[in-house]
C-alpha cells in the first residue's frame, strides 16, 4: 500500500466507535450502516479525498511551523460533552478563539459555494459542535480561563482543489444550539447501542439496520446519498420503466405517494408565485443598470440586429428542390415527466 493510503487507513482504525461532530446531519440509516459493520455497496474514488489529505497536512505543517501550540494549534482533539467520538478541528486559534473547519472542493462545487453565499448547515453545524466542546471545557486550556468572555467564532476556509482559490467565511458560534446537536447524537447514539445490545442472534446487519428510516432524498439528489458509501444497498439499484430508485421504495404505499404529491403540488404553487414576483421585479428594474445600496444592476445577453442564423426549414426545402437528400438524424424520445392534479370529488 502506498505511504498515503497507509496514513489514511490508520486515521479510520484510529476513530472512536459511534457518533461524533462529522455525523451531524448523517443520514440516521447510512449511521447505521457503518456502527453494525454493512459492507459498503459503492466505495467512492479516493483520488479526490486524497488531495484533500494532503492539502489538510499542508495547513496543519504551516500552522505548526507560524505558531506556538498555546497560541494556536493544527489538528486538535475536541471531546463535546455527551457525544462518544470525539472531533478533531483543523486549526484552532486559542488566543484569537477561532475554529476553523478546512474543506477542499472540486470547481464546480467552489463555485456554488461563491456564487450562493458558501457553506450549508451541515458544514456549520459540525463546527457548532467543536465551538461548543471547545466552550465547555476551555478551562482545560492554560490560556483560556472559565470565564472567558463571549461564544467562539467558526470559520470556515474554502479551497479549490483544480485552481488553489480560497474563500473564508466566518460567523459566532451559539453555545445552546451546539447543545441541543450534541443531545440529538446523544439519543441516536443511544438508539443504535440499544439496536445492537438487543439484537437477536442470527438476524443480519443489514436487516437490523434497513429497520432504521431513510433521511437523504436517493441518487442524484445531493447530500448525503451522492456521497454515501452505502448508496446502492440503501436504494433499489435496478429500476426499469419510468421507475425511480425513490418511487420504487414508496410503490404501493398510497400514503406516501399521496404526501409526497401533496408536496409536489405545493412546490409547483410557491415556483409559479415566486415566478410571478421576479417578473415583477425584472419589469420595474429593465434598462436601470448602476449600484442600488447592496445591490448591482446590468443588462447582459442579448442578440445584434445583424446576426444570422440558419433557417433549417428553408434548407431544408431548398435542399428538396434540387433533388438533394436531406440529413437526417434519430430524434431523441421526450422524457417522461410527472404531472400531478387535484382529483374531482
Amino acid at each position: 500500500m502506498d505511504d498515503l493510503g497507509q496514513y489514511t487507513q490508520q486515521k479510520q482504525e484510529d476513530r472512536e466507535a459511534g457518533l461524533g461532530p462529522s455525523g451531524v446531519h448523517q443520514c440516521y440509516r447510512q449511521a447505521a450502516y457503518e456502527y453494525l459493520g454493512v459492507p459498503e455497496s459503492n466505495p467512492r474514488s479516493t483520488d479526490a479525498a486524497d488531495i484533500g489529505t494532503l492539502i489538510h497536512l499542508g495547513w496543519s505543517a504551516m500552522i505548526r511551523a507560524q505558531y506556538s501550540p498555546v497560541e494556536r494549534e493544527a489538528d486538535v482533539p475536541i471531546t463535546v460533552p455527551g457525544l462518544p467520538r470525539k472531533g478533531e478541528a483543523d486549526d484552532v486559534w486559542w488566543t484569537k478563539r477561532i475554529v476553523t473547519d478546512l474543506k477542499t472542493k472540486g470547481g464546480y462545487a467552489w463555485e456554488w459555494w461563491r456564487d450562493h453565499e458558501g457553506p450549508g448547515k451541515d458544514v456549520w453545524d459540525q463546527l457548532e459542535l467543536y465551538a461548543y466542546g471547545l466552550w465547555s471545557l476551555e478551562a482545560d486550556h492554560p490560556l483560556l480561563d472559565e470565564g472567558s468572555p463571549g461564544p467562539w467564532t467558526m470559520r470556515v476556509v474554502a479551497i479549490n482543489r483544480d485552481t488553489g482559490q480560497r474563500m473564508e467565511y466566518e460567523q459566532e458560534s451559539d453555545p445552546e444550539r451546539g447543545r441541543m446537536l450534541a443531545l440529538s447524537l446523544q439519543t441516536r447514539h443511544a438508539a443504535l447501542t440499544a439496536t445492537v445490545a438487543g439484537a437477536v442472534d442470527g438476524i443480519e446487519p443489514l436487516e437490523l439496520a434497513e429497520a432504521y428510516p431513510r433521511e437523504g432524498k436517493g441518487p442524484g439528489r445531493g447530500f448525503p446519498c451522492d456521497w454515501c458509501a452505502f448508496t446502492d444497498v440503501c436504494w433499489p439499484g435496478s429500476v426499469t420503466g419510468d421507475g425511480t430508485p425513490q418511487s420504487e421504495t414508496i410503490r404501493g404505499d398510497e400514503a406516501a405517494i399521496e404526501g409526497w404529491a401533496a408536496t409536489y403540488m405545493d412546490a409547483q404553487q410557491a415556483e409559479s408565485k415566486a415566478k410571478r414576483a421576479k417578473d415583477d421585479a425584472k419589469a420595474f428594474l429593465t434598462g436601470l443598470d448602476g449600484d442600488y445600496g447592496d445591490y448591482h444592476i446590468a443588462m447582459v445577453g442579448g442578440g445584434k440586429p445583424d446576426e444570422f442564423e440558419v433557417d433549417c426549414n428553408k434548407a431544408a426545402i431548398m435542399l428538396k428542390r434540387e433533388g438533394l437528400e436531406v440529413p437526417m438524424k434519430v430524434k431523441t424520445p421526450r422524457k417522461a415527466y410527472v404531472r400531478v392534479t387535484r382529483r374531482k370529488k
